[in-house]
């Protein structure tokens, strides 16, 4: 079964990161799944998890079947998982016998879909064979039944179980080299219930424990984090941005806890965000993630005209096929739309924005003239560009030749690229 390079590299870097490829993380980052809904499901707000994936369910499940597919082709090994409602019995009777957390309720696993494969397909993760857990060898040692009962506690986020089981372990293994990190993690939890004080000392602390949680935790460590990063969300409401403390903003904290729409309202709601790199690239991530394609379009082109040199690396980070493809392509355009010897300038990111409307003239309709608020040379550009597309549509020839005379002058490269666009002669 064929995969796509991006479906590959998706399951290529969860490896690389977390040692396992998890059908449920796939959703996540590819934005079929958002994580605030999945915290609902945890909490037995719904019924079933396939009734919040956003897209086509057919899609879904043959793009998580080509995935596990090429999971299996390179020789990982699939493992079944089971999902309790998170609270004090989430750790529930099933994990009891796995685990040695012995809460004593009887907790039935969370459904994930009506459909069987579905079901199996979300419900399951791939880990190298080595990695697999060998019943004997781990689960009958007390010691790793300790340390995987507080492990489990944690993810469950259920602070009074992972601190009976601490407890237990100091007194079976005092010298055991996680103990401190568990308690730490243990005590992260347990903070929730008290105001944060200090967010600077917060975000300290928090940065400090997260590549702990990662490390003891595993791609649980997703669902302890994400309530101790929205608990400092919430101290920095109303604070505004800064960009000598940049990951002191409230939309800093929200991404770190996967809250994508609320990554969204704090940032345009602050005053003059499309003049910060860091809100910008904040903003195209978050809506990318929730495919909201012409928002994320307009913050990327913030990106590119306040800070130009940031944009290559953000591609990058960011992760996603479709600015990925538009910036290669952006990339290649100057050797092919140049005119052989033609002096002026070249493209440089800056002027992406220009380029995008016209490789893709549909975007005018949707991105405002206004999106540009300076008064740069790029930014003049686009205007220049989104101007002429609508002048070109509505045939008013004078306008659209003045239009075209203006971006000749200022940009022959642009100017190349408007030749060969819309039709134009």
């Amino acid at each position: 079964m064929a995969i796509e390079a991006e479906l590959q590299a998706q399951v290529d870097a969860q490896l690389m990161e977390q040692g396992v490829f998890a059908p449920l993380d796939l959703l996540f980052n590819s934005g079929r799944l958002i994580y605030s809904d999945y915290e609902a499901w945890r909490r037995r707000e719904m019924e079933l998890l396939d009734d919040v994936l956003m897209g086509d369910r057919g899609k879904i499940l043959a793009e998580l079947e080509r995935a596990a597919a090429y999971a299996r082709s390179i020789g990982l090994v699939e493992q079944a998982q089971e999902f309790f409602a998170w609270g004090r019995e989430s750790v529930g009777a099933g994990a009891e016998a796995r685990t040695g957390v012995g809460v004593g309720a009887v907790n039935r696993p969370l459904r994930i879909s009506a459909e069987p494969r579905l079901q199996r397909l979300i419900g399951c993760r791939y880990l190298p064979a080595q990695s697999a857990p060998q019943m004997d060898l781990f689960f009958d040692n007390p010691v790793v039944t300790l340390t995987n009962g507080i492990a489990r506690a944690l993810c469950a986020r259920n602070a009074a179980e992972g601190q009976r089981q601490l407890d237990r372990l100091y007194v079976q293994a005092p010298n055991h080299p996680d103990l401190a990190a568990f308690d730490r993690l243990v005590g992260g939890l347990d903070d929730l219930g008290r105001p944060v004080d200090n967010p600077a000392e917060r975000l300290a602390f928090l940065d400090a424990i997260a590549p702990t949680a990662r490390h003891l935790l595993g791609p649980g460590s997703r669902d302890y984090l994400s309530p101790l990063w929205r608990h400092l969300a919430d101290a920095l409401a109303g604070r505004p941005f800064s960009p000598e403390e940049p990951n002191l903003h409230r939309s800093f904290a929200l991404s770190q806890a996967h809250d994508w729409n609320g990554v969204s309202e704090s940032i345009v709601g602050d005053a003059a965000w499309w003049l910060h790199p860091a809100l910008c690239l904040r903003l195209a991530d978050s809506a990318f993630r929730r495919r909201r394609r012409v928002e994320a379009l307009a913050a990327w082109c913030y990106l590119c005209w306040v800070a130009p040199d940031q944009v290559a690396a953000a591609v990058e980070r960011l992760r996603q096929a479709d600015l990925s493809v538009l910036w290669q392509a952006f990339l290649d355009c100057e050797e092919d739309a140049a005119p052989s010897g033609a002096p002026g300038p070249t493209l440089i990111a800056s002027d992406f924005p220009a380029w995008l409307l016209l490789r893709e003239p549909g975007l005018a309709r949707q991105l405002s003239v206004d999106l540009a608020r300076g008064s740069s040379p790029a930014e003049e550009r686009y205007r220049c560009v989104h101007r002429w597309i609508h002048a070109h549509r509505a045939h008013r020839q004078e306008e659209e030749m003045a239009l075209r005379r203006s971006l000749q002058q200022s940009h022959p490269v642009l100017f190349a690229v408007l030749k060969r666009s819309v039709g134009a002669k």
